[in-house]
């Protein structure tokens, strides 16, 4: 190693030089040139698929949450309304409506109810849909509910399917918290409500969730298996 000390090593022809320098500037400059139209167009039209799929997923995920969500709105307001009976000592009841009974996919969703507390043991026959009335002020925007297109609680393409024969509409609890509906109102021991997604039903797919309130009063929600 140490002969090479001092020793002047041979140098390229600057003429060498440019030419390396001009190779590899066309090099690196083929490698910087942009794509053709038809790459473009095919980039793109794998992003519209995917964005296509994407959104088609999205809108059913979303028909299935508003099903689920309706589900268990009903539920929490059949809880609630044995809940006051047991604490009033008076009659309350879940009034149903408007219901879907055509689920006909291509139209608009259906469904309405109220809670309402009645007073039976003192004789009356009216029911006042919550919150109660205090002084002679009436108020409703409490127990109302409306699944309908423009209805407080709108859930577009969710419908309440029309309930089996119920005396008065109404689902009603007495002042212990047992159902207090006639024996012909239950189904298998049991009152049956269902909410239904019309969006699956317009893809050819059955999903529905199924709220049911026991003689007991006990009120259970579960996902109907197509």
């Amino acid at each position: 190693m140490s002969s090479q000390l001092g020793k002047e090593f041979p140098r390229e022809p600057a003429g060498s030089r440019s030419k390396l320098w001009i190779v590899a500037g066309t090099f690196f400059a083929a490698r910087r040139a942009g794509h053709t139209l038809v790459e473009i167009a095919v980039a793109l039209s794998v992003v519209a698929i995917l964005v296509g799929i994407g959104w088609g997923l999205l809108q059913s995920r979303l028909s299935t949450f508003r099903m689920f969500r309706v589900a268990r709105m009903l539920h929490a307001d059949l809880v609630t309304a044995r809940a006051l009976a047991l604490d009033t000592n008076r009659e309350v009841r879940v009034r149903f409506v408007s219901a879907d009974s055509a689920l006909d996919p291509e139209d608009q969703q259906h469904g309405a109810w109220d809670v309402q507390v009645g007073n039976r043991g003192s004789g009356s026959t009216q029911w006042d849909t919550l919150p109660v009335d205090v002084d002679g002020v009436v108020d409703v925007s409490q127990g109302e509910r409306s699944l309908e297109e423009g209805g407080a609680d709108e859930s577009p393409a969710i419908s309440l399917a029309q309930w089996p024969s119920l005396e008065d509409d109404a689902v009603v609890f007495t002042p212990r918290g047992w159902l207090g509906n006639r024996a012909g109102d239950l189904v298998d021991g049991e009152v049956v409500l269902e909410v239904v997604n019309k969006r699956a039903l317009a893809d050819g797919r059955d999903e529905r969730v199924r709220v049911t309130v026991v003689r007991s009063g006990l009120v259970g929600m579960q996902a109907v298996a197509p």
